[in-house]
C-alpha cells in the first residue's frame, strides 16, 4: 500500500528532524511506532518465524538509525525502509543457503536415522530407507526457511548447533536446538502423511 500524502508529509518532517538533530530520539521512536508493526509483519510473512522476525526488525531499526542521515528523499521513507528490510532478508538468505536445488538428491543417512524408529537392516528396510530419503528431500521444502537452514547446516554441512546459533544470530535461550526440534517434528509428520514409514 502506498503512503498517503499526509503520511508522507509526516514522515518527511520526522526525517528532517532526525537529520537536523532536533529531538532525534523522539523522531526515530515515532517512525518505529508508525512502521515497526508493518515491517515485523512483512518479515514474518517472508520467513515464517515470529521470534526471528522480531530480532530482524530490531536490527532493521538499528540500521535505520545508522543510515537515516544519508537518506536523500529520492523515494518515500516507507519505500526506503522496506527496501532496507528486503536487503536484510536477502543477506540472511545468502547465509542460510536453503535452496533445495543445491542439495544432493538423497538426504544424509544420519538425518534419516533421526526420523526413523527402526534399526532393521533387512532388504525391505533398506528399500524403505531409500523411500524415506526421497520423501524427506521433498518434505524439506515445506519447512520454514530458518528451520530448513538449521537442518541443512547440521546434517548436510556438518555445522554444530552452537555454530548455527552464532551464524543465524539466534538470541533465544535454546538457540538452534529449539529450531531443530521443531523442524524434526514437522519432518516426521510430513513423512507420516506420505505413508512412507512410521516414525513415531
Amino acid at each position: 500500500m502506498q503512503p498517503t500524502t499526509a503520511e508522507t508529509a509526516r514522515d518527511d518532517e520526522l526525517v528532517r528532524r532526525f537529520q537536523n538533530g532536533i529531538d532525534r530520539e523522539a523522531a526515530i521512536m515515532e517512525l518505529f511506532e508508525r512502521y515497526g508493526p508493518l515491517t515485523h509483519a512483512f518479515l514474518v510473512r517472508r520467513i515464517g518465524n515470529r521470534d526471528l522476525a522480531a530480532e530482524l526488525n530490531q536490527e532493521l531499526y538499528i540500521s535505520v538509525i545508522q543510515s537515516l542521515d544519508r537518506f536523500r528523499g529520492e523515494s518515500s521513507f516507507k519505500t526506503w525502509l522496506f527496501r532496507l528490510a528486503q536487503n536484510r532478508l536477502s543477506n540472511l538468505r545468502r547465509r542460510w543457503r536453503t535452496h533445495l536445488d543445491e542439495l544432493p538428491d538423497a538426504a544424509p543417512e544420519d538425518l534419516v536415522d533421526q526420523l526413523r524408529d527402526s534399526d532393521d537392516q533387512a532388504p525391505d528396510a533398506i528399500v524403505d530407507r531409500r523411500k524415506v530419503q526421497d520423501r524427506l528431500h521433498r518434505c524439506l521444502a515445506h519447512l520454514q526457511e530458518v528451520e530448513r537452514a538449521v537442518v541443512l547446516g547440521l546434517y548436510y554441512e556438518g555445522v554444530s548447533l552452537q555454530d548455527l546459533t552464532d551464524r543465524f544470530e539466534m538470541t533465544n535461550k535454546s538457540g538452534a536446538r529449539a529450531t531443530l526440534i521443531a523442524a524434526q517434528r514437522k519432518l516426521r509428520r510430513c513423512l507420516e502423511r506420505s505413508g512412507v514409514t512410521s516414525v513415531e
